[in-house]
């Protein structure tokens, strides 16, 4: 009898192990904060099953079809309560209505165990704003005709009204264009502005658009998607408002080159063409005129160019022949974005004259092509003829020194003349010596101070100009340094030369030659201390 017992309490036993998984199956029951709600209206699904479960058991993407769905959060538990043990795993998620009508939340499944499927009813709120009541996107071209090489500026304003840190997963699409060129221009500049006496923030965006050949071309401006959190404190609720602004399109149309057109190819709607010219001494100079100068000073020929709607890459080299009598260095063009969407180019030219006589400076002729008239224009720039005189020799030469005939003399014997020669000789001797110290005294150091004064006053002018990397004003007062300067050292007057037209490539030269004045200024401080000779002979002293 305890055998079949025992043999019965052990299929009872083994009956509750297989069949253990079935009569304990995991309960599921979904909740929601409230059935009833307002289109975007946000509120809480709660889903919780009463034993230990993966994060990923349940799949909510179903959802997606009728809400706004956030990262679910998912926690699991134990409670322990007089002896009686109990596991929990619970999924809170937050859903906003994107539907009008009844929306579904569908049943969740786990271990074979369903949830019960939740209707909630959808209808539209009046007082809820308009998507561009928070957002708005602003977007504006200058010009839909071009020509190739020419541009467009197209300007983007994105302008937030809610407040951006109500603003989730923002993002702006940029524009595109097949067969255009689309360019940023700088960076996007984000500041506080008042629109309509509400404060907004704001953020403009430029960008280049350059047609490359002709044709019929669309143009899709910026787009914006996004999320903003809009709380009504009247009903006291949360809204998720969904930005969704479309791109704005832009029909472009590329004439073609127009026919009998000569010159370089400069399609624009405004070009400006302007030239200074300026000595070295910084005299400006009046164009189609004529200049004094010499041989070795320097004329700098500043021309400027401003064209609209045509990029800094798709502007033509500048070439002007120039006389061989001219030397000519010329500095890699400047450019600069204006903010009217206007390009400036600046080249500066130094012109040195080789020879002397009459030189005419060219004139220059600029073709371009009104694309607002559709006519072809030149753009012009006068003369400068320069008359030039020789200029000063760096080895100056030195005027021979002058010598005096002999004087004849002639002796006279004088027999028996007593003790006056002697007396005569004693009293001559002591004044020669008398003089000769005199003199020697004297005369050094005023030849000295009047030299040192000479040089420090002449090497000055040059010196500064140098230590301020002001070449043009160099070039000039090296000219008026050397002027009375004489160097007999043939080496030293090579080596000056040198640097002087080191320095000048330095300056104008389109590449770097890594020059500096510390050489010539060394060379100058040597000149200065130098004895040198002024052109006069010595002066004989007055006979006895």
């Amino acid at each position: 009898m305890n055998q079949k017992v025992f043999k019965v309490m052990g299929l009872l036993a083994l009956a509750m192990v297989f069949f253990s998984p079935v009569s304990m199956a995991a309960n599921i029951w979904a909740t929601v904060s409230k059935n009833k709600v307002v289109k975007n209206e946000v509120f809480q699904l709660r889903v919780v099953v009463d034993e230990k479960v993966s994060s990923d058991d349940i799949d909510f993407s179903s959802l997606e079809q009728d809400f706004y769905v956030s990262r679910p959060s998912f926690g699991s538990s134990i409670n322990i309560v007089n002896g009686n043990r109990s596991i929990r795993s619970e999924w809170n998620i937050t859903l906003a209505a994107q539907k009008l009508g009844l929306a579904k939340i569908p049943a969740f499944t786990i271990d074979g165990n369903s949830s019960k499927p939740i209707a909630i009813q959808v209808t539209q709120d009046l007082d809820e704003p308009k998507a561009s009541d928070l957002v708005e996107l602003r977007t504006s071209l200058d010009k839909t005709q071009l020509y190739p090489n020419e541009s467009a500026s197209l300007r983007i304003r994105l302008i937030v009204k809610a407040d951006p840190r109500r603003l989730q997963d923002p993002k702006v699409l940029p524009p595109n264009a097949d067969g255009l060129t689309l360019t940023q221009i700088g960076e996007p500049n984000q500041y506080q502005s008042v629109l309509d006496g509400v404060e907004v923030t704001v953020l403009d965006q430029n960008y280049r658009v350059t047609a490359d050949n002709p044709g019929d071309f669309t143009l899709r401006s910026a787009a914006f998607k996004g999320t903003v959190i809009y709380g009504n404190d009247r009903i006291g609720t949360t809204k998720l408002i969904t930005i969704d602004t479309p791109a704005e399109t832009f029909d472009i149309k590329v004439e073609p080159k127009p026919d009998g057109y000569t010159g370089v190819w400069l399609p624009t709607s405004r070009l400006s063409l302007a030239q200074t010219w300026t000595t070295a001494s910084g005299e400006q100079v009046t164009p189609n005129s004529v200049l004094e100068t010499k041989v070795g000073d320097s004329l700098t020929r500043e021309i400027i160019m401003e064209v609209e709607g045509l990029p800094q890459e798709r502007l033509p080299e500048f070439k002007i022949s120039y006389p061989e009598s001219i030397r000519v260095y010329s500095e890699k063009p400047q450019f600069s974005q204006l903010d009217n969407g206007v390009t400036r180019m600046t080249l500066k030219q130094v012109l040195i004259p080789k020879q002397t006589g009459s030189i005419k400076l060219p004139s220059f002729d600029l073709n371009w092509w009104d694309s607002q008239n559709k006519q072809q224009n030149t753009a012009h720039l006068d003369s400068l003829t320069l008359t030039v005189a020789p200029g000063e020799s760096l080895n100056t030469s030195v005027a021979p020194p002058q010598y005096s005939a002999p004087i004849e003399t002639k002796t006279i014997t004088v027999n028996d003349a007593g003790f006056w020669p002697y007396l005569t000789a004693l009293f001559a001797t002591l004044w020669i010596i008398t003089s000769g110290l005199f003199y020697r005294s004297r005369a050094p150091k005023q030849t000295i101070n009047q030299t040192s004064k000479l040089d420090l006053d002449s090497s000055a002018p040059l010196v500064d100009a140098l230590k301020s990397e002001d070449y043009f004003k160099a070039q000039h007062y090296a000219s008026q340094w050397l002027t009375p300067v004489n160097v007999d050292d043939e080496k030293m007057r090579k080596e000056i030369k040198e640097e002087l037209d080191l320095m000048q490539k330095s300056r104008f030269s389109s590449q770097e030659t890594g020059w500096n004045a510390s050489n010539l200024l060394k060379l100058i401080k040597k000149v200065d201390k130098m004895p040198r000779s002024n052109n006069k002979p010595e002066e004989e002293l007055a006979k006895l």
